[in-house]
């Protein structure tokens, strides 16, 4: 009996009973509210949320009901009981009666710890308990299985262990509670933010990079927070592995509280950082936040301007130093005859961080890989769409498409994105549109190649539609690539309806028969198939917009894919007539009220301002304004012709363009009887005698 009484004693110590107490006492209310929290948004929601004469609906996951206030609380509540609970650690005259006890360091922690796990883990397990037994009464409003209250109890006892073990294990490397609360946040969103400002730095100054905005939603996952924030939706649901590597990381960041509190000094309780050896990592880590949103935001709002963007790296540099030291320091003095040396020492080190990755040095921007390396290629505008899941309204909605249908293993393909990629690095087209994000008459490709060792290498480049046409025409007309690009694996089965719309004749038919379904499908498909470079290049305007519109799944969402009835499909174009529906959507000269035209000869007459107006097919407000100056000068020029002769509308019809902005082009203000007015563009060839009469 001797021989086990110390066991049973270092068991108490680390589990000391008067500790815990002390805590539960004290701290209580902080488990209160989390039960009653998590009480009111889960369980009781099931009982007041809908009209109680509706039928209960079916949910995928409980972290559905209750809506953002849930998730709020799980975020929320076990972060404030790592603070209060480990507020003796931030205190001089709690550290010093504490740490005045006859207990080790590792049994003050455990005790600690284990009277947070109690105040948080009964309320989420009792939540979970009353949630499953009213699952089968009247008055619930939400149908779910065990399985689902069991999924949502673990992740939440999960996510709870982690955020609170978090919260202390940052509280023992600070000496402030305010500081300690604010940390952790940053320290929880941190990963994405970083990895989202990198990834712009990279896409603005890397030539080739390929982060995309299916990568920002991707980066999200490397945020708890946001992940958690998440949870609401059925679709975003932690996965197995995802626990396992939260629950691993929890328990490792146990065992590092534990080295560390056995090495933190009492006095340091008042102090920002805990531990001195951590205050070169904590200003570098505020300094290089600081540089990345400084160059981001420069580079976005004077771009191609290298004095602005080296004035912002250097401006955010001593933000960040400034703010970092005047925290370490608890003093905005500062000044000492040291801290210019140390600045420009982690100014410069940052900068090159920065720097070195968007030169030429990594090889990154001239690297085309050996034929003899690539085993299939990938090229085209749509190769996140392809590989990624679909975004339903609230989520992942269907599974990405299969790798075989995205990559293609011709030898003949795979040596005509070589060669359209050397020709890419060679001559580096599209730099400015890169920064600027568009330009007028290119595209951005995808090129992805699938390597012999596994790998995959993946760029992204703005292609000027002048200067690539052997290149791109070797691509453009695979048909392999028009399956791809068009997206030809959506007009499959699941197809249950088409709709088409004209805008400019503010009218839509429906098709939904299944037979003349299948036959538009395949004529569709059939002409997208034929479309040669010319085809694909041109930019006349569709006669009309095409919706798929897919079957319902299982809670009634439908899938909607677009295409366009381009000028050069003249068999859809025939069977549309032979069954009455072409006239009904294509626009026609009667459908015209009036039509203006003139030579834009006037950019250079405007200001700054107006010339650097985005112009889209759609225009926007800024560009319609500008446009609208145009045929101003025009008229006061006495160089605009106004026709309402339905010939010459007609001739204007069969040739119109997207507006392009471009100077030397012929613009048309086109003013349809329903009101609405667009413009568009004519090129000299697209002149006919009837419309050369008219001009001035």
């Amino acid at each position: 009996m001797k021989w086990g009484m110390p066991v049973m004693t270092r068991s108490r110590f680390f589990f000391n009973s008067s500790v815990i107490r002390q805590n539960l006492r004290q701290h209580g209310w902080i488990g209160i509210i989390y039960m009653l929290g998590l009480m009111f948004f889960l369980p009781v929601q099931m009982f007041l949320n809908g009209n109680p004469n509706a039928e209960p609906e079916k949910v995928e996951g409980l972290f559905r009901i209750g809506g953002d206030m849930q998730v709020v609380f799980i975020a929320t509540l076990p972060v404030v009981a790592g603070l209060f609970l480990f507020r003796f650690l931030q205190s001089k005259p709690s550290s010093d009666l504490w740490h005045s006890l006859p207990l080790r360091r590792e049994h003050l922690l455990a005790a600690h710890t284990c009277s947070g796990l109690i105040l948080l883990l009964l309320p989420v397990w009792l939540t979970a308990a009353v949630a499953a037994i009213v699952a089968p009464l009247d008055g619930n409003m939400y149908i779910y299985q065990g399985a689902d209250v069991w999924e949502w109890c673990l992740t939440v006892t999960i996510l709870t262990l982690f955020l609170f073990v978090f919260t202390a294990f940052v509280g023992i490397c600070t000496g402030q509670t305010v500081l300690q609360g604010v940390v952790v946040y940053i320290l929880l969103v941190l990963p994405s933010a970083l990895l989202m400002l990198t990834s712009m730095h990279l896409n603005r100054y890397l030539y080739g990079y390929s982060g995309g905005y299916n990568e920002e939603y991707r980066m999200v996952n490397w945020s708890p927070v946001l992940q958690i924030v998440k949870l609401e939706n059925e679709y975003d649901q932690f996965s197995t592995g995802e626990k396992w590597i939260y629950f691993v990381i929890t328990l490792l960041v146990i065992m590092l509280s534990f080295v560390l509190y056995r090495k933190r000094h009492s006095e340091k309780a008042g102090q920002a950082i805990a531990f001195t050896y951590f205050n070169p990592l904590f200003k570098a880590g505020v300094m290089f936040c600081a540089m990345l949103v400084s160059v981001s935001y420069f580079g976005n709002v004077k771009p191609q301007q290298t004095g602005w963007l080296i004035g912002g790296c250097i401006a955010g540099a001593l933000i960040g130093y400034i703010v970092a030291e005047m925290i370490i320091r608890k003093t905005w003095q500062i000044m000492t005859r040291r801290v210019f040396a140390e600045f420009a020492a982690y100014a410069i080190l940052l900068g090159l961080l920065l720097y070195v990755p968007v030169t030429g040095i990594t090889g990154y921007e001239s690297r085309v890989p050996a034929a003899d390396k690539v085993t299939a290629v990938y090229t085209g505008s749509n190769f996140w769409t392809l590989t990624e899941p679909e975004q339903g309204p609230m989520g992942v909605q269907s599974r990405p498409y299969e790798e075989k249908e995205v990559f293609n293993e011709d030898k003949s393909y795979i040596e005509a994105v070589r060669k359209l990629h050397q020709a890419l690095v060679t001559v580096r087209p599209g730099e400015e549109e890169r920064s600027m994000g568009s330009s007028i008459g290119s595209r951005q490709f995808s090129i992805a190649y699938q390597l012999k060792n596994g790998r995959q290498m993946l760029r992204s480049y703005w292609i000027p539609s002048a200067g690539f046409e052997p290149e791109l025409k070797a691509i453009m007309e695979n048909k392999e690539f028009k399956r791809n690009e068009y997206m030809l694996s959506r007009l499959n089965d699941n197809v249950d309806s088409l709709r088409i719309s004209n805008k400019n004749k503010n009218k839509a038919i429906s098709i939904s028969d299944p037979q003349e379904v299948k036959e538009f499908k395949g004529i569709l498909k059939r002409e997208i198939l034929n479309m040669s470079y010319e085809d694909q290049m041109d930019n006349r305007i569709s006669k009309a917009s095409i919706q798929a519109i897919g079957k319902p799944d299982e809670v009634g969402y439908q899938l909607y894919y677009r295409y366009e009835w381009k000028t050069s499909y003249h068999e859809l174009e025939g069977w549309l007539a032979e069954k009455g529906y072409a006239d009904k959507i294509r626009t026609q000269a009667r459908d015209v009220e009036s039509a203006e035209i003139i030579k834009d000869v006037y950019t250079d007459k405007l200001d700054a301002a107006s010339r650097n107006d985005v112009y889209t097919d759609k225009l926007g407000a800024a560009s319609r304004n500008t446009v609208q100056r145009h045929f101003d000068l025009a008229r006061s020029e006495g160089l605009a012709a106004v026709t309402k002769d339905k010939k010459i509308i007609g001739d204007i019809l069969g040739k119109e363009r997207y507006y392009s902005g471009r100077t030397g082009e012929y613009v048309v203000k086109m003013k349809y009887k329903y009101g609405e007015v667009t413009y568009i563009s004519l090129r000299k060839q697209d002149l006919t005698p009837a419309i050369k009469s008219l001009l001035p």
